[in-house]
This record gives structure tokens, sequence and C-alpha cells, in this order.
């Protein structure tokens, strides 16, 4: 929950002891490890590499046997090249991998097309029709039900040809409309694990945000969208450089949770990178810019994913990133105790990482629950490749957890991805 805005100190004295508490010194800049949750790309390669070592197998030893060098098959281990199809089917069926590897291959080799159907609208009607299904695919998208990415997008191009029809008033509104949809459309995009689709999108997205002159808009996309999805495919300095260019925009449209949001995406990328004065900073400006949010004032409804439970979540992700696990553990379970029950995704993705940091401090029976929580949060729903390569990526390290303890979750987990897969 946000601390009292009254007592700036104070607030910055509780997160430094949050960030640094533990070990009881200051952390320094992290080593950019290799992370399975990272990319669709980053799993690929751990798995890879796991199946190798298990095999017995050098790279020397492997690459001749999958037709590529040894070179070639260490920055596939590393994320630094996609493996064609054909080396992918070689390395599946030499490393007798079942189809798994393949499995794991299909997001960066069959990425997502979108054909656009062909939709028309009426300009009286342009506005109402693409309000109403955003909001409905916006809600949906929240529990990773949304399945209406082509619809979105040919309304949103029937809306753009629609537009010139009206008057000024009606046409900024309905471009902001266009706007949302390009970015709603990024976000699944970059859910379904299509990197280079998003980035497209959230570009058109931006433009259209320009035309209607919606700051608040611009630093959504900028931040929260763009900002985050590079954080999370490994480029956080990329995604710091987003991040505050959109507090800009976000500051401008003087939305303070928004303000927060943004501000919050910026120390996602300084704690990627192991920064954690500059984290704590932008921790403390998230919490002063959220506390002094009037709730009464009505916000866009893209805005609804973020308040006091988000940002303790935010907060645990920065900690575990950090190397404090134990702290992670407290942010995320006080998310936990205060989240609404419609973010089913944010909510399955926290218990996960509070999973691997108990996995961190050898608290094995905790990270099962905490495991076994997340797959009760999705339960028999819709799961999208980002959060299932979270599942997968916990589930290589179950698997070499020693402790009788994960027996049982990891058979389930195990069974978990069969199915989603």
């Amino acid at each position: 929950m946000p601390l009292p805005c009254s007592d700036e100190k104070h607030r910055s004295r509780s997160l430094v002891c949050r960030v640094r508490q533990g070990n009881n010194c200051a952390v320094g800049p992290a080593t950019r490890r290799l992370d399975p949750r990272d990319t669709a790309e980053a799993l690929f390669g751990a798995e890879l590499r796991r199946r190798r070592v298990e095999a017995g197998l050098s790279l020397r030893q492997l690459a001749p046997l999958v037709l590529i060098s040894h070179d070639l098959l260490a920055r596939i281990e590393k994320a630094q090249r996609r493996p064609q199809p054909d080396v992918v089917d070689r390395l599946d069926r030499v490393l007798d991998a079942s189809g798994e590897l393949a499995r794991l291959a299909t997001p960066f080799i069959n990425l997502a097309r979108c054909p656009l159907r062909r939709v028309a609208l009426e300009p009286d009607s342009a506005e109402s029709t693409l309000r109403e299904l955003l909001t409905q695919v916006r809600a949906a998208d929240h529990t990773m039900a949304a399945a209406q990415l082509e619809e979105v997008l040919a309304y949103a191009d029937a809306a753009q040809k629609a537009v010139s029809r009206t008057d000024r008033a009606c046409r900024m509104r309905v471009q902001r409309l266009i706007a949302e949809a390009h970015q709603l459309s990024g976000w699944m995009l970059f859910d379904r694990g299509s990197v280079s689709l998003a980035e497209k999108a959230f570009a058109t997205a931006r433009q259209s945000a320009e035309q209607a002159d919606a700051l608040d808009l611009l630093a959504f996309i900028g931040g929260p969208n763009s900002a985050f999805m590079s954080i999370w495919s490994g480029d956080p300095a990329g995604g710091a450089e987003r991040a505050y260019g959109a507090l800009a925009w976000a500051r401008r449209s003087g939305n303070r949770r928004l303000a927060a949001f943004v501000s919050t995406m910026a120390a996602r990328a300084h704690a990627r990178m192991g920064e954690a004065e500059l984290c704590t900073q932008m921790l403390v400006q998230a919490e002063a810019e959220l506390s002094r949010h009037h709730k009464d004032e009505p916000d866009p409804v893209w805005l609804e994913v973020f308040d006091e439970a988000a940002l303790a979540g935010h907060r645990g992700s920065c900690l575990l990133d950090l190397g404090q696990p134990g702290q992670a553990v407290d942010s995320l379970r006080e998310q936990a105790s205060v989240s609404a029950p419609i973010f089913v995704r944010n909510r399955t993705i926290w218990l996960l990482e509070q999973g691997e940091a108990q996995l961190r401090m050898g608290q094995f029976e905790a990270a099962a629950t905490s495991v076994e929580q997340a797959i009760n949060a999705v339960g028999s729903g819709a799961i999208t490749p980002r959060v299932l390569r979270m599942f997968r990526s916990i589930g290589l390290k179950l698997n070499g957890c020693p402790d009788p303890a994960v027996t049982t979750t990891n058979a389930r987990l195990a069974r978990f991805i069969a199915a989603c897969a």
C-alpha cells in the first residue's frame, strides 16, 4: 500500500531498507544472465542446453549431428540466434525430445499473422461500436481469454475509414479509440510471443495517439507497453529509455496514477540492470504519485490494471531482480492479498515469481505451494504463450530440485504444461 506522502524521507528510507535488507550491503550492478522467462528464444535455449547436458554431449559433439557449427549452436543456447525450422527438427530428433523443442520454438518460427477481416462501419456508429468492442476485449485480456485480435484490427481499420466523414470533435474521439485498438493489439501480440509485430502495432498506436492529441495514451503506449516489452524481452536499457520518455507525456497529461505506472516501469528496468539506487528512487516516486491520485477522479479503462496492489507486485519483481528474494516474497504476498480477482494474468505471474524467490531461498515446499496456486489461478481457463513460458521456466528449475516436497507439484506442472501446449 502507498506510504503517507507527508514523509518523503521516511518513504525513501523504507524502500531502501526493503531493497537492501538481507545482506546489509549495497546491491551492485547485476551481471546480465540468461533468464528463460525473458523470451521464447531464451526458454528454447535453456531447454536445449539442459537436454544436451543430460545427453552427455558437448557443443562440439552435438553440432555436427545437427549439421551446424558449434559456434552457432552456442549462440542458439544463449538466445543470440534463432534456429531455422530444419535445425529445430534435427535438434528435437537427435536429443530425443519428443517434439518438446519444436513446441518451444513455435512462437518465433511461426510468428503470428494477422489477416484483416473486412468490416464496414457507419460514421455515426463507429465510435460506440469500437468503444464497446475494446471494453469487452480488454476485460477478457486480463484473464488471458481474449481471442479477438483480428477483430480488433479489422474494426480499427474500418473506424479509420469512417472517421474522415465526421466532424472534428468526433474525429478526435474516434482517433483516440483507434490508438487504443492498436495499443491493445500490440499488447496481445506481445503476450502471444510476437515481439516484432507488437512493435509495429505500438508504432501505429503512437501515430494515432499523436493525431488525437492524447498525451495520456502516448505515455501508456510508451511506458507500460513498449518499455515493459523491452524489459521483459531482455533489453532493460532500451526499456529505461522508453520509460523515461513516456514519463514526460504522463506528467504533461496531469494523471498522477499514470505517472506512477510509468515510473514503476522505469524502476523495473533499473532493477533488471541491477541499479538498486535508481530503482528505489523510481519506486519512491511511483508511491508518491499514486498516493496523491484522487480515486474519485475518472480514469481511462486501460488504467484500472494499475493500483496499490499492482505497485506491490511490481515492487516484488524489482526486489527479485535485485537479488532480495525474502523481501520480494513479502511484497508479492501483499499484492496477492488485495488484488482484484479479474487480473488473472498478473496474479499468475506474480505467484510464479513468488515460487522462484522461494526456490532461491531453499524453501522448496513453499515454492511448490506457490506454483500450485499459480496453476489453480489459471484453472481450466485460457493461457497466453508468455505466461506458459513462465510455467515452463519454473518447471526447468523444479526439475533440478533435490527436495521430494516438489515431486507431486512437478508432476502436476508437467501435466498442466502438456495440456496447455
